[in-house]
């Protein structure tokens, strides 16, 4: 099964992405089949060029299979495409929380109500401010601010701003002090972005030693390596070869510095 139907919803819409599933899914598998007939036909001079010069022409039975393979990890990469905008949404919400939470503290502490704390919260910060404007459109037209926030609640992709959205959930239906919760979560926050950038430290390391692999050792000593066993084994080094290593590493790269970029955490003081 390629995908869940239900996840597959869920994740559209906490990406904020305007289309119904099925759309979703006819769109990604037109691109997937596009893309894969433009590398496949690029893999197909690689092959003629290795089959011309060895005179083995049985190489080119790898290409329905790279047909295949080909098709199926893009038709897979695009469906992943609402998680990606959902972790880029989480990022960025990430580098605003703490200060929205102590921002919205201070309006509070000046005994502004908190509908118009919400308020100046999407006039002053970006990523929070999309979720909180429809908050704020919702409530004009006549909904009741609680049920408005337990239904964003469950579309935010930040369990920290989740949170504070919970305390703030807590404080209309009890009434509670809400300051003095919001100036703790905001230090947890701190404390808890602090642990994920030591680990990330550790982490880098490896993922250094990685690169080094991928972009000095491998398109050097293994482009060397592979070349030599090619030769001995009859092929001939020729320009579709040659451009086939290339686009190996290439890919080999670029997923790297995704790989990396993608686990570097935010850190906010």
């Amino acid at each position: 099964m390629f995908f869940n139907k239900e996840e597959l919803t869920r994740n559209i819409k906490i990406a904020r992405m305007d289309i119904y599933y099925k759309d979703f899914v006819k769109n990604s598998f037109k691109v997937a089949l596009m893309m894969d007939i433009m590398l496949n036909i690029v893999i197909l001079f690689v092959l003629l060029s290795m089959a011309r010069s060895s005179g083995k022409y049985s190489i080119l039975l790898l290409l329905p299979l790279s047909v295949m393979m080909g098709f199926f990890i893009l038709f897979r990469f695009f469906l992943k495409s609402p998680e990606v905008k959902i972790i880029r949404s989480r990022k960025n919400i990430d580098a605003e929380i703490i200060s929205a939470i102590r921002f919205l503290n201070l309006d509070l502490k000046a005994n502004a109500p908190i509908f118009d704390g919400l308020n100046n919260l999407t006039n002053n910060f970006e990523e929070i401010g999309t979720y909180l404007k429809d908050v704020i459109v919702k409530v004009k037209l006549g909904s009741g601010l609680k049920d408005t926030l337990n239904e964003t609640v469950e579309l935010v992709p930040s369990e920290d701003f989740r949170a504070m959205l919970w305390q703030i959930i807590n404080h209309l239906e009890s009434g509670a002090d809400i300051v003095h919760p919001l100036e703790i979560l905001a230090n947890e926050i701190v404390e808890k972005q602090k642990i994920d950038f030591k680990k990330y430290g550790k982490k880098l390391n490896v993922l250094s030693l990685f690169y080094m692999i991928v972009a000095i050792i491998l398109p050097t000593i293994g482009f060397t390596i592979i070349t030599a066993a090619l030769i001995f084994i009859g092929f001939e080094m020729n320009l579709g070869v040659i451009l086939g290593f290339w686009i190996l590493f290439s890919v080999m790269q670029l997923m790297f510095l995704a790989i990396s970029s993608g686990n570097r955490p935010v850190v906010e003081s």
